[in-house]
This record gives C-alpha cells, sequence and structure tokens, in this order.
C-alpha cells in the first residue's frame, strides 16, 4: 500500500470515529511535522517537580559535553489510559538500547495547566523514574500555550478533569529544534537509538516525511479510539 495511500485511509476511520462525538468537543488532531520540524521548542516559564527552572537547564545540563538530545513526553499525570504506558515503554526502551546515559535528557511534560509539583513528584515515585528523568509543569497558562503551539500539540477536555491528546514522543536536537515525532504508546530500542542519533547528527525526520504522516494517522486514531471509550461510558454512567 503507498504511503498516501495509508495515511487516507486511517484519517478517514479516525474521523469516522470522531464525527460521532463532534458535537460535545472539538477534534483532536496529532501535530503537522511540516509546520513543526525544524523549530525551536521554547521552556522558558517550565519549572520542574522541586520548582527549578527548566529554561536555565538547556543547553549542556550538568557540565555534558556535547549536549544531549532531548526526548519530550507530553503526558498528564491523571491519565487514566495511555500515559503510564507510554512512559514505561520509553523507559524500558532506552534502558534496553546502546545509548549512553549521557546522550539524551527525557523530559515528561505536563499538558494539564492544573498540574503541581506534589503531583509530579508522586508520577516520579509510581512510574520508578531514573533519577535524571525530568518531570515539568508549567508556571503560566502563557507558557503552556506557547510550548505546546511549538509542539502543534491540542487537547480536548473529556470530562472528570481527563483529557484526549496525541501519543507521541517528540525528539529535540542539543540546540533545541524539533527533529522528530514518533507516534504511538510503544517504543523499541533500536527506534529510540535511531531517533537520537538522528537528532543528534542533524538528520532531519523531513526525509522521512512519508512514514511520519502514516504515524501521525495512527496517533490519530488511537486519540479518537481512546475519546470514544470515554464517551461511550460517561454515557453509560
Amino acid at each position: 500500500m503507498k504511503e498516501g495511500a495509508a495515511w487516507y485511509q486511517l484519517a478517514a476511520l479516525a474521523t469516522g470515529l470522531l464525527v460521532v462525538a463532534a458535537s460535545h468537543a472539538q477534534t483532536v488532531l496529532p501535530p503537522d511535522p511540516s509546520k513543526t520540524i525544524g523549530g525551536r521548542v521554547s521552556f522558558q516559564g517550565f519549572v520542574d517537580e522541586n520548582g527549578r527552572d527548566v529554561a536555565a537547564l538547556a543547553g549542556t545540563p550538568n557540565g555534558l559535553d556535547p549536549a544531549p538530545v532531548w526526548i519530550v513526553s507530553p503526558i498528564y499525570t491523571r491519565c487514566p489510559f495511555t500515559c503510564s504506558p507510554i512512559t514505561t515503554a520509553l523507559k524500558t526502551a532506552l534502558r534496553e538500547s546502546d545509548l549512553e546515559p549521557s546522550a539524551y535528557r527525557v523530559v515528561s511534560l505536563s499538558f494539564d495547566p492544573n498540574e503541581t509539583g506534589e503531583s509530579l513528584r508522586a508520577f516520579r515515585a509510581a512510574m520508578q523514574l531514573p533519577a535524571g528523568w525530568l518531570t515539568i509543569r508549567a508556571a503560566s497558562t502563557d507558557a503552556l500555550e506557547r510550548t505546546l503551539g511549538n509542539l502543534d500539540f491540542r487537547t480536548m477536555v473529556i470530562g472528570d478533569g481527563q483529557y484526549a491528546h496525541p501519543n507521541l514522543l517528540a525528539v529535540l536536537a542539543p540546540d533545541m529544534r524539533l527533529n522528530e515525532y514518533i507516534f504511538g504508546v510503544t517504543f523499541s530500542p533500536t527506534q529510540m537509538a535511531s531517533a537520537v542519533r538522528a537528532a543528534r547528527g542533524g538528520a532531519s525526520s523531513r526525509a522521512r516525511y512519508g512514514y511520519v504522516v502514516v504515524g501521525s494517522g495512527i496517533g490519530l486514531l488511537v486519540s479518537a479510539f481512546i475519546f470514544f471509550t470515554v464517551l461511550l461510558r460517561r454515557r453509560r454512567g
């Protein structure tokens, strides 16, 4: 199947699921790589679980040279569905890869405007995150909107404080330019090693744009399925 045909079939199926809920909320779409790849992602206005300024950690944190690639995992700590599995899958893939820990820095970025330092600390403990793994939140609504805009990451409130959202990782080059999205809820050690090395070497994913488009369709399908499932549960409740 050609990549373009695959994308349109995936998009059509996802659209069918989302139409059911269209009268309740706006559609959640995956990021458009053609608009964001190569753009800088700012962490100005973000703090970690202990209130430290995240922007000050960019560049060469802890004296690492060369500067690491940043792997950004958009999550929220109250997520009952995919955020914990994504975090576990990423932790496992990196641990089983042949990458040196100094080659990358992982960031669990909460897109919940009501996230707190306490909830981030609880998430770290529950997920048993490595010490160098950052958990961060926005200190202001403006900062959150700006950074989610940099990533073209959109969410949808589905009631009871829950969100429908794309399932993905964003891989940033050491200069904080967005190099690649990795869509899905599972990741292989080889996939993560390849993404980190490409970002460090300056190989943009634009060269693999067809595959990214198909991945976007898959991410859209997963988000649509989650929304549809939650909507049915709420109606039955």
